[in-house]
């Protein structure tokens, strides 16, 4: 019978997690592919989760066992009507993606998916108080079963990745999903029936009917624990949002690095209600002060290299201030009877930590401050390591006072004296800083509330020190994260920042100011596309489209008689590259008005006219995190309908981690377009000119013949190889590209902050 009731956990938790993944692959890339979507569609997850706690804990409360298996059996039974999950009917608008786009997607979500995970999330709960009722061995510790539970979490979050998206197009995971469901529901009403026989939750009465028919109360629980269990499960949940936002945004936006911290999460669960415990919270509590600085180390520094090292890094602290608060939360875990109810409190506080990241976050704080902030939180469930302080050490002295505000102080002198003296460098400058503060708060290690206080005080340092990019000018935060205009350490230009990443330069200079730089100069290969297309003969080459807006560099470009329009999805980038007291490609350079559409760009690309654009710019797919639904056999027919007959097709596949030439070229065979691709690999400083990589295709091959007698274009062909990429398949793996290679991973954080390879940010 436990076989059983782990096979059946396993199975369910299977199909809740593989739901999270399959829907985003759905969804996500439509609203634009920035974390702030994965962390809703998370938050989302998670308030369903909650809702499917509660609801277990009144069926088991409220019910009688006979008439609660009959509403679960039909609940479940109602939920195939969802099925198969697909986007169906569900019709994506140009306004989803372009204001409120939290609430759309949770909406879209609701919809699509709502009862099926509900059920879901109400089954591992049910099932382990039905098992705890059926007098077999273990039955009296029924937190048991979540590991069983937990690991198919794990395999689901690791097998959509790895072997489902790979080798599955969206509709045969899908018709996966919705056979396993099927053969979930005969596994519940065989553990209903078995448990019946067993005298389980429909034949005997569980102990809590049997103690409300005699009028024997059911024991209550203290708010102060229940309070005590939201918190332990509110840090790790905000943790691990937080955690996912910064590595993905402020150290590489490498794709599926984003699963990594998930997994960890359910890995903590994991271990912390396995039978067998290795790592005391004791032992927890020595090490993740450890941990805590090696990660401010890097906090201050903005050390972006090398990446395997800083990642490994925050997932390590991640995973032992996770495993820490889960730990305590398993050896507070009540009995049986209030089993539903310990999860039910857990579920809210892990809703409370995501609602704090997705919602509240972006409204309170310009940058990523929840992170740190859940990094001091988790050390306060350390519990007291002198010998003198057992228990959690909370008792406040003044010397707990005083240590934080001296290390604040020690830090501050070291920042206006020592920094302002001019002889430190900005690096070398913050290595000292976090020197003096480290030490100082080292001494506090032994004491909970002294420490974590002493780490704050470290952090809050840090909004004193300029950054590695340089003194910001203008900051803004919404949904597609956080954008920032800086000045050049050197002085010499402005730059529009996203996470570590630089979507684009201009000089202040007025007199070399509309020269396009970076990615976009006119010695690489945009350059000499606008060269071959502006040459062209013919009428018809004026009408140029722009998807991805940056700074508007591309705009230094446009020529007097054309019409130019720009598709950008994020309104904070739309604000600043139309200010002109921050960049004027848009308005100040460009000869002709320039006129920005906001919205997703292959929605509102739909409006134009066939056959508008002679000269279309395709400038999202270099910002390594890449919105997958643009790059398609499905997209690419929607690019050729509002492409001329003569027109050509541009498109700036610079990435540091994939390899995206076999892509196009594998779409370019299937459309029947000819294409060449430049890999300019030359930098120039000086100049303002990075490397990148651009690709351009047309209908007919003669189109191409400027670029066919240029040696450093080469035929698309040659990158043949990939299956094409639909809308209902792609496969991100196939087209890695390992780490340190090409250069895109051997920079020290100084040189990275210079030379990122993103313009502009994910569409």
């Amino acid at each position: 019978m436990t076989v059983l009731f782990r096979s059946t956990l396993f199975l369910s938790a299977l199909l809740l997690f593989s739901v999270q993944p399959l829907m985003g692959k759905m969804l996500l890339p439509v609203f634009g592919g920035a974390p702030s979507v994965w962390q809703t569609a998370l938050v989302f997850f998670q308030a369903l989760l909650l809702a499917g706690y509660a609801y277990a804990h009144w069926l088991s409360r409220k019910v009688t066992p006979l008439k609660g298996l009959a509403l679960h059996a039909g609940l479940m039974a109602l939920a195939v009507c969802f099925l198969p999950l697909a986007l169906g009917s569900l019709v994506i608008t140009p306004e989803m993606t372009s204001s409120h786009q939290a609430l759309h997607l949770l909406g879209a979500l609701l919809r699509l998916v709502g009862l099926p995970f509900f059920i879901l999330s109400s089954t591992s709960p049910l099932l382990q108080r039905w098992y705890s009722t059926t007098g077999c061995k273990g039955s009296r510790d029924p937190y048991s079963l979540s590991v069983a539970s937990n690991s198919g979490s794990f395999v689901a979050l690791l097998a959509f990745p790895l072997l489902v998206e790979p080798s599955l197009t969206l509709g045969s995971a899908s018709g996966l999903w919705t056979g396993l469901y099927l053969l979930l529901v005969p596994l519940v009403l065989s553990c209903a029936w078995l448990g019946q026989r067993a005298g389980g939750p429909v034949n005997a009465e569980p102990k809590i009917w049997a103690r409300m028919r005699s009028q024997e109360p059911v024991p209550d629980l203290a708010w102060r624990r229940r309070l005590g269990w939201v918190a332990m499960a509110a840090v790790p949940s905000s943790l691990m949002l937080g955690l996912t936002s910064f590595i993905t945004t402020e150290v590489a936006s490498i794709p599926l690095l984003g699963i990594l911290p998930l997994a960890l999460y359910l890995a903590t669960f994991i271990v912390a209600f396995a039978q067998q415990q290795r790592l005391s919270v004791t032992l927890l509590s020595r090490l993740l002060p450890f941990s805590a600085l090696a990660l401010m180390f890097q906090m201050f520094t903005e050390a972006t290299d090398p990446i395997a090292i800083i990642v490994l890094l925050h997932l390590t602290f991640f995973f032992l201030a996770g495993l820490l608060c889960h730990r305590r939360l398993a050896e507070d875990r009540p009995e049986p009877e209030s089993l539903t109810a310990f999860y039910l409190w857990m579920s809210v506080g892990g809703v409370l930590g995501g609602l704090f990241n997705a919602l509240l976050a972006p409204v309170l704080f310009p940058g990523l401050a929840e992170y740190p902030i859940a990094i001091v939180a988790a050390c306060l469930f350390r519990v007291g390591l002198k010998p003198s302080g057992a228990g959690k050490n909370w008792t406040c002295t003044r010397w707990d006072v005083a240590a934080p505000l001296g290390v604040l102080l020690l830090c501050l002198v070291l920042v206006f004296g020592v920094g302002g003296a001019g002889w430190l460098k900005p690096h070398p400058l913050k290595i000292a800083v976090f020197a003096a503060g480290a030490l100082a708060t080292f001494a506090s290690i032994d004491r909970t509330l002294r420490f974590a206080a002493s780490l704050a005080a470290l952090l809050v340092t840090t909004l004193f020190m300029e950054s590695l990019h340089g003194h910001s000018v203008e900051v803004e935060r919404n949904f597609f994260g956080v954008s920032r205009v800086t000045i050049d350490p050197d002085g010499r230009s402005y730059r529009l920042v996203h996470g570590n990443t630089i979507h684009g330069r201009q000089r202040i200079l007025p007199t070399r100011s509309c020269e396009p730089l970076t990615y976009f100069h006119r010695s690489g290969p945009l350059g000499r596309i606008s060269r071959v297309h502006d040459s062209a003969p013919g009428p018809g080459k004026g009408r140029i489209g722009v998807v991805g807006l940056g700074c508007g560099a591309i705009a230094g470009y446009a020529r007097l008689g054309q019409e130019w329009d720009y598709y950008e999805i994020d309104p904070a980038v739309i604000r600043i590259a139309t200010n002109p007291r921050l960049f004027t490609f848009i308005h100040g350079c460009s000869p002709v008005p320039i006129r920005i559409i906001e919205g997703d760009a292959r929605l509102r690309l739909r409006e134009a006219e066939e056959g508008r654009y002679d000269l279309l710019i395709m400038d999202a797919f270099s910002s390594d995190s890449i919105p997958l639904h643009l790059i398609t056999r499905e997209a690419i027919a929607l690019y050729l309908s509002k492409l001329s007959p003569e027109g050509l097709f541009a498109i700036h596949i610079s990435n540091r981690y994939l390899e995206l030439s076999p892509v196009v070229a594998a779409l370019a065979e299937e459309a029947g377009l000819a294409g060449y691709h430049w890999e300019d690999a030359s930098e120039e400083q000086e100049a303002g000119k990075e490397p990148s990589h651009w690709a351009v295709l047309a209908r007919k091959p003669a189109l191409l013949e400027g670029f066919k007698r240029d040696p450093r274009w080469s035929p698309i062909e040659e990158c043949r190889g990939q299956r094409p990429w639909t809308d209902d398949f792609s496969n991100v793996l196939s087209v890695f590209r390992p780490i340190g290679r090409d250069g895109g991973d051997s920079l020290d954080s100084m040189e990275r902050a210079k030379k990122v390879e993103s313009p502009s940010p994910a569409r």
